[in-house]
């Protein structure tokens, strides 16, 4: 059995799962803009277009750096495992808020909430044409319609649906590569369709009219310009899943990222300019009355009715499925950290699907809470982007410092989109005192979380491995008194028989030694030494050594040791657990080898207490190792000592 995941995640399924996040976006980004911005919002759409494709390179970088996982909690667990936290519970923050917002935007694409009247073709908006004022401080008015506990309340109905999609989520993840696809061919589809008919429609000689000019707005409000930009720097979180998938993608993984990354971002950045023009190029147009549903009220102004019928249900699933995707990451985020013992292990239970259903449940609710004391979509997308934008800051940032990037003209623009992902991330904190309070409470409740992880694990100390366990059990409890027979090995099982032929005939137990001989010119010091836990070749020899003993009936004591000196290690393990004797096998190698290593029988000799007898096996006439099931002449085993 391979124990390397299957790579079977093409450009095409990381592209619909990448689209899923930043092509639905634009359902409710270029309503959000128009509501903060009014027309100035065309420079907004432009500026979170170019943030795009900027966030595509710097993650095409970080997929060909990370292969096998390049999140936010991958890449920064190598520098500091508390800086990956941080990032994980950032992303656990963004994904809540995705899954709220979609969820309520959903059903106002479906027509609840406030009076959404069909739109007829060419129809415009009554009353004064919205200005070019920025006022990124600006809140929905209270709506009647709007309320929480309302028949046609798109909140009450949203924790409806995120209550379902929880519990089908129980039963195992539903949003798969094949139906992220799908998905991304609806949005397309929303898209295509309004640009078909509205390209021949747009009075595109009025647009410079329209559109008030940049130069202009930054010399008179040039921070309102930047505070309304960051307040619509919505959806960045899908390209940390595609970062999460490069330990699934086809090989090589640089090529199959970088086409999905690069396909999705130039779809998202031109498309979103284009809707951006067709719906400024609309006059009069309310800025306060589209801001939930506009790609429906483009559709019924551009195609008619029966065009915005088909946009409002296939934008409204959409938004479902993006909602569930969300859930599913969370989930995945909080499973992770509990298999990494950053949060308490009872994460890590499974029900009979095979889902852990502590973090599942934990998935569905926070969202519910949510919108249950926020529900209206300004309030929801100020909470938003806080929580994305420092979990890519910090990814980005980390990348722009490793050294597979090499070249300065890679290293620098990463260091300056860094620096402008944390300039976007402090000015959310400052001016979004909303924002800063959800994650610093996201924040508390995670890293609360770790620390009583951690205490409880210390009290409890560190649990045994499967090994350990294994060794425990068949351990019988006079293994103290019983004389024993030591054997060492590097993985060879050739005097596996001879040891429990002998231990059998006298009543011993086998104490296996698994030592490491380590010779270099210089100290190693690891971060992290192999152990019997953690060194592969150990845990199959010591597996394979428990089930031969478990055949003959004899128990077996694994030790396992590393060093410089395999005879002294071997002699202080016969010291310490009082071995009879000590079986070794006569070497077939040459003079050559004897003078620059030595004699190592005449050296464990000398190590070994005076009372412990060194039991010689020769090799079979065969050559082949001692049958498990052959009996051993004793005669032909050569005893070394007692000395004198």
């Amino acid at each position: 059995m391979s124990a390397e995941r299957p790579r079977n995640v093409g450009w095409k399924q990381a592209g619909g799962l990448l689209f899923g996040d930043w092509g639905t976006s634009r359902l409710y980004v270029l309503g959000l803009a128009l509501f903060f911005a009014g027309r100035t919002s065309f420079w907004l759409i432009l500026a979170m277009s170019v943030l795009i494709m900027a966030v595509g390179w710097a993650y095409s970088q970080i997929c060909r750096i990370y292969p096998d996982g390049g999140g936010v909690y991958t890449a920064a667990k190598s520098k500091s495992r508390t800086l990956a936290v941080v990032g994980a519970l950032l992303l656990f923050a963004d994904y809540t808020v995705t899954a709220s917002l979609s969820a309520l935007d959903a059903f106002h694409y479906f027509g609840l909430g406030a009076e959404h009247a069909h739109v007829e073709k060419g129809q415009v908006d009554k009353g004064p044409d919205t200005d070019a004022s920025l006022d990124p401080h600006r809140q929905t008015p209270p709506s009647t319609a709007d309320e929480l506990f309302a028949w046609r309340s798109p909140a009450l109905w949203g924790i409806v649906a995120v209550a379902v999609i929880g519990m089908f989520n129980l039963m195992g993840p539903k949003h798969t590569g094949g139906f992220a696809i799908a998905a991304a061919v609806g949005m397309v589809f929303i898209t295509l369709l309004i640009t078909a008919f509205a390209l021949p429609q747009v009075p595109w000689a009025d647009l410079p009219q329209r559109i008030p000019s940049l130069s202009d707005t930054l010399q008179h409000q040039p921070t309102a310009l930047w505070v309304s930009f960051v307040s619509i720097v919505l959806a960045l979180s899908g390209v940390e899943a595609i970062a999460n998938l490069t330990g699934v993608m086809k090989k090589p993984v640089a090529h199959t990222a970088r086409k999905a990354i690069w396909v999705v971002a130039t779809e998202v950045a031109v498309f979103n300019v284009l809707l951006a023009l067709f719906m400024l190029s609309i006059s009069p147009i309310d800025r306060d009355a589209h801001q939930a549903d506009m790609a429906a009220f483009l559709t019924g102004h551009y195609v008619g009715q029966w065009g915005e019928l088909a946009v409002r249900i296939i934008g409204g699933v959409l938004l479902l499925s993006a909602a569930n995707t969300a859930i599913t990451d969370m989930i995945s985020v909080q499973y992770l950290m509990a298999r990494d013992g950053e949060l308490p292990q009872v994460m890590t239970r499974l029900n009979r699907f095979g889902v852990p259903w502590l973090p599942a449940v934990v998935a569905a609710s926070v969202p519910i809470i949510v919108l249950l004391i926020s529900h209206d979509l300004d309030s929801l997308a100020a909470l938003y982007a806080i929580g994305v934008i420092g979990a890519v800051a910090i990814n980005v940032t980390l990348c722009a410092m490793h050294p597979r990037l090499r070249r300065m003209q890679r290293k620098v623009p990463m260091l300056v989109l860094g620096v402008i992902l944390l300039a976007i991330w402090v000015t959310l904190a400052f001016v979004k005192r909303e924002a800063l309070l959800f994650v610093t409470v996201v924040m508390v409740l995670g890293l609360s979380a770790r620390q009583l992880n951690r205490f409880l694990a210390q009290r409890r100390g560190p649990k045994p491995s499967i090994l350990r366990q294994a060794i425990a059990e068949q351990l019988p409890d006079n293994v103290a008194l019983m004389p024993k027979v030591l054997l060492a090995t590097y993985g060879s099982e050739a005097l596996a028989a001879p040891a429990f032929a002998e231990a059998k005939r006298i009543g011993a137990a086998v104490v296996v030694a698994f030592v490491r001989q380590v010779n270099l010119s210089y100290k190693y010091d690891a971060a992290e030494r192999l152990t019997i836990d953690t060194d592969l070749a150990a845990l199959r020899t010591f597996a394979r050594f428990l089930d031969l003993g478990h055949e003959a009936g004899v128990p077996v004591i694994p030790i396992y040791d590393t060093g410089t000196n395999a005879a002294e290690l071997l002699a202080e393990s016969a010291a310490m657990y009082g071995v009879d004797r000590v079986l070794i096998g006569t070497s077939r190698r040459g003079a050559i080898h004897k003078f620059i290593k030595g004699n190592f029988q005449k050296q464990l000799e000398y190590l070994l207490p005076p009372d412990t007898k060194i039991v010689v096996v020769p090799p079979p006439a065969d050559g082949l190792p001692h049958r498990a099931d052959a009996s051993v002449d004793e005669e032909a085993l050569e005893t070394v000592g007692p000395k004198t």
